[in-house]
């Protein structure tokens, strides 16, 4: 399997900004967040423009078809954030996304990044299981949420902590 990892380039803007569209629908639809707050390829255009200013975009290839990206943040004492990581659904659980975070890490060596950040919702724990198995195994942030639109609020429950939360 041909896999690698370069800086996005005018050849896969488009591409990224569907694949943008799709990860961010899919975060919409695994929250049952109502239609209205779906994104369009047109907000996905500005999140990507707004990306490239502040951090890095890689796409994914497997052979010489973009089938994924990362967006990764970089900030002070040598830190960076995986902000977002994406791999095409039909690409899923065949250990791209491992080999993918496998080469990011070899990355953030090189540029002498010293830790990686990364935040999930407690619903994909898809995505949870992925970092876990990748060395994301530092417990950083807890961010609590507040819900005024109750449409949004979940049944689900979840203890950290001693702490009873909804999972979101």
């Amino acid at each position: 399997m041909d896999i690698r990892i370069k800086l996005l380039s005018k050849e896969t803007f488009l591409t990224t900004v569907n694949m943008i569209t799709e990860l961010m629908n899919y975060h919409r639809k695994l929250n049952n967040a109502p239609k209205e707050y779906w994104q369009t390829d047109e907000e996905s255009k500005e999140t990507l423009e707004t990306w490239k200013e502040q951090g890095e975009i890689y796409n994914v290839f497997l052979e010489d078809q973009p089938i994924g990206f990362f967006y990764v943040r970089f900030g002070g004492q040598n830190v960076a954030w995986l902000e977002d990581l994406f791999i095409l659904e039909e690409y899923r659980g065949d250990g791209i996304g491992k080999l993918s975070l496998k080469m990011l890490d070899e990355l953030m060596i090189e540029k002498k990044i010293v830790a990686m950040f990364v935040d999930v919702i407690p619903r994909n724990t898809e995505a949870m299981s992925l970092y876990r198995e990748c060395g994301f195994d530092h417990l950083n942030l807890i961010q609590l949420r507040k819900n005024y639109d109750k449409r949004l609020n979940k049944e689900d429950k979840v203890e950290l902590l001693g702490f009873e939360f909804k999972k979101y």
